[in-house]
């Protein structure tokens, strides 16, 4: 697995030249694409193809990373598969066709709305994302709750991923049933303990530099050209999908 921190800075491609918010905008609106886009008909199918494979290749997530994405995205969503042979037996469905297209276009959409926010997450670091959403024209509440959470959630995984280390190097996944039952007993008293601990610090640390909750104001967005070029044909494909989805609902 990897780290949820890991998730933020390694995308080399060519949407990495875009300013932070840029690329912020550009994968919201690919993955409204590839949301909406109605996969019962060529041109929407075509429409979610050339929108989700372009934002990869502009991405360029390391290799692993993908797998690893993919992966799960297709664990997640592959369970659907299950609600055909229902849909078949209880006869809403006449043929298999028919029984599978729901699934599989409901599977499609999730794989590609995990991997297009992993690819635009992979554009960011953790300092460009926060500039990224302090740029965008929201209440400032909100971002500052939006970046809160994301660093918030890192510094807990993270957390939560050294103490499984010091588990594993102290033996506790070999040792015998008793030993590890004893110890997911206790876990969750020393995990709490952990998390509270490291709370009271992150909150001495933002007293002593003076952070009061709000976020501060961040200068006016300036897209170059290949910024509004970019987000003009990632908006494009999004009204598109929407103008597919009106026109065929299926």
């Amino acid at each position: 697995m990897i780290a949820f921190s890991e998730a933020f800075g390694d995308g080399n491609g060519a949407a990495r030249r875009l300013t932070p918010s840029a690329r912020l905008i550009c994968g919201a609106w690919v993955f409204a694409c590839c949301a909406t886009a109605p996969l019962g008909s060529p041109a929407g199918v075509t429409l979610f193809a050339v929108a989700w494979l372009a934002w990869l290749l502009g991405c360029a997530m390391p290799l692993r990373r993908f797998a690893l994405t993919l992966g799960f995205a297709f664990c997640l969503f592959a369970p659907l598969l299950l609600l055909a042979p229902f849909s078949r037996c209880n006869g809403s469905a006449a043929t298999w066709t028919e029984a599978l297209r729901a699934p599989l276009q409901l599977g499609a959409r999730g794989v590609a709305g995990v991997t297009v926010c992993a690819g635009t997450l992979s554009l960011l670091s953790l300092a460009e994302f926060s500039i990224a959403v302090a740029a965008l024209p929201l209440p400032r509440v909100v971002t500052g709750l939006l970046v809160q959470i994301v660093h918030q959630t890192a510094l807990l995984i993270d957390e939560s991923r050294r103490m499984t280390d010091a588990l594993r190097v102290r033996g506790v996944p070999s040792a015998r049933l008793a030993v590890r039952l004893r110890v997911a007993a206790a876990l969750p008293a020393g995990w709490l303990a952990r998390m509270v601990t490291r709370a009271v610090r992150v909150g001495d640390a933002m007293e002593v530099r003076g952070f009061d909750g709000r976020m501060p104001t961040a200068p006016a967005i300036r897209f170059a050209c290949s910024d509004w070029m970019v987000m003009a044909g990632s908006a494009l494909l999004a009204a598109g999908a929407l103008i597919l989805r009106w026109r065929s609902p299926t």
